[in-house]
């Protein structure tokens, strides 16, 4: 084993012979401070069982008919959200997490915790940063909670940005409750 490779594309690779990014690191890596620039979330890839083709943005849930799967959100106040596809907005996941191989990895970036744009729907009230944000019966979009009584555990997080009408993007603080 090779303990330190450049290839001509300009890959290092450190403990593999065939780095396949900038830096590909075969083994743990320490370091003091990781800062991160290219990216505001840190998502995890998932398979998205009830849709052909997705968008960013989107509020997905658990797939409970497909372990280790979301699906698109599709109705208000839903316990099982799980996060909002990364990347729209041109807000990209900072740090990926997953496993090659097995339940834990999927096609698409999931966005868990961060600031990232998410689908909005504002006909079931204007959003104000501020605003707590949980699912709506718009599949793949969220809305202004306008009932805590339902939204415990339904919670997707904060709004930063407004929307007072129609469908739009919405920048959103990441806190799943």
């Amino acid at each position: 084993d090779a303990l330190l490779v450049m290839t001509e594309q300009g890959h290092v690779g450190v403990g593999t012979t065939e780095p396949l990014r900038t830096l590909d690191v075969g083994g743990t890596t320490r370091t003091t401070t990781l800062e991160i620039t290219g990216g505001a979330d840190l998502a995890e890839p998932f398979e998205v069982s009830n849709a052909s083709a997705i968008e960013a943005g989107t509020i997905v849930a658990i797939d409970a008919a497909n372990a280790g799967q979301l699906r698109v959100a599709d109705h208000a106040y839903d316990r099982t959200v799980a996060g909002i596809v990364s990347g729209a907005g041109d807000i990209k996941p900072g740090m990926m997490m997953g496993q090659d191989g097995s339940i834990a990895s999927g096609e698409h970036p999931v966005a868990l915790t961060g600031r990232f744009y998410a689908k909005v729907d504002a006909r079931y009230g204007a959003i104000r940063p501020g605003d707590l944000l949980t699912t709506s019966d718009t599949p793949g979009h969220a809305m202004k909670v306008t009932d805590p009584s339902q939204a415990q555990g339904a919670i997707i997080g904060k709004a930063m940005t407004t929307l007072e009408e129609g469908q739009g993007l919405v920048l959103v603080l990441v806190s799943l409750q």
